[in-house]
């Protein structure tokens, strides 16, 4: 089986689990991200929503094809979008009449599914193409359906923080919309994005293989997670009763801006920089036509500054979960507001 082959087969195991039409494998998340948009036809008088809390690869991919992205507010517990702030965000553009709504990319904040059926249901409605930003999220569920199952498109990271962690880079578009993905989106067939080169492609092969051990693995460190913060000044982002994370990251709030950013020292003290990241809420200043100038992500601009991101999904692949376990021990009984 050569390189191109084993890659195909990989796509063709994500279609088959997630019941969609098609699956191309592109070498990078920004990559991926511009072919989609420039496969759409999206110009400079076509709007992207977006939640505040979005990767800053999402943006800077947006703005690179000319088109302009707009902020949606989260739910303060989720830290995903809140689907009536995305409502009234489309009702602004629409009523501004300067740029028009044409899709919505919206992610599934550190492996928290936004919710799936109420944010489709208003896409439906308003007209917008759907893209799951998976990230880590490639494993979890809401409403009852898979993440990247519902949407009319998907991107899924191969990356060290994904389920697959193979180390190398990529992602994939996973098409749901029942149109000829290869006949939108040009250069996707393997020999424009090439990332099968050492072996890559027979690990991700036996990534997919492994697919279920790892998400059972990273909830069995979410629940632990859970445990050692239930009495500290610490807590973790929760979804409703509907949604249920794959916990490849697990994002932590503490009780102050100083509180989170003494914790996340103490993770590069501990030689743990690589798994820890600070949640940032984009700026207002970067977009065009007014469209950044929707006001409504007070509770995005509120969490921000007091969460961070802990990967479990990488320290999973790096063999250190008990390592990253046993320092949020000692943030939870020495780090206090």
């Amino acid at each position: 089986m050569s390189d191109n082959t084993k890659i195909q087969a990989f796509c063709n195991k994500i279609k088959e689990r997630l019941g969609v039409t098609d699956c191309r494998s592109f070498s990078g998340r920004v990559e991926s991200i511009v072919a989609l948009i420039d496969g759409l036809e999206l110009g400079p008088k076509d709007c992207v929503f977006v939640s505040a809390l979005a990767s800053s690869d999402v943006i800077k991919a947006i703005l690179a094809c000319g088109v302009n992205p707009v902020l949606c507010d989260v739910t303060p517990d989720s830290l995903t979008v809140d689907h009536r702030a995305l409502e009234a965000a489309v009702r602004h553009i629409i009523a501004g009449g300067q740029v028009y709504p044409r899709a919505a990319v919206l992610d599934n904040f550190c492996g928290m599914p936004f919710a799936l059926r109420a944010v489709k249901n208003v896409c439906d409605r308003m007209g917008l193409i759907l893209v799951e930003d998976c990230g880590e999220c490639l494993g979890g569920v809401s409403d009852g359906v898979m993440c990247g199952a519902v949407g009319d498109y998907a991107l899924i990271s191969l990356g060290r923080s994904s389920v697959f962690g193979t180390g190398g880079s990529g992602s994939l578009i996973a098409v749901n919309d029942g149109t000829d993905f290869t006949a939108k989106i040009i250069g996707c067939d393997g020999g424009s994005y090439r990332h099968a080169d050492d072996g890559y492609a027979e690990a991700l092969l036996e990534a997919a293989n492994g697919m279920d051990h790892v998400l059972s693995v990273s909830r069995e460190a979410a629940a632990k997670v859970e445990d050692i913060l239930s009495d500290s000044d610490f807590w973790l982002q929760r979804g409703s009763g509907r949604q249920k994370s794959s916990y490849g990251r697990v994002a932590i709030i503490g009780q102050s801006a100083g509180h989170a950013a003494a914790a996340v020292e103490s993770f590069a003290s501990a030689g743990l920089s690589d798994y820890v990241r600070r949640v940032h809420v984009h700026t207002k200043s970067c977009f065009k036509h007014g469209c950044g100038g929707f006001k409504n992500i007070n509770n995005a601009s509120a969490v921000a500054p007091r969460a961070f991101s802990v990967d479990l999904f990488g320290a999973i692949h790096a063999g250190k979960t008990e390592k990253l376990l046993g320092h949020i021990r000692y943030i939870a009984g020495h780090i206090h507001e």
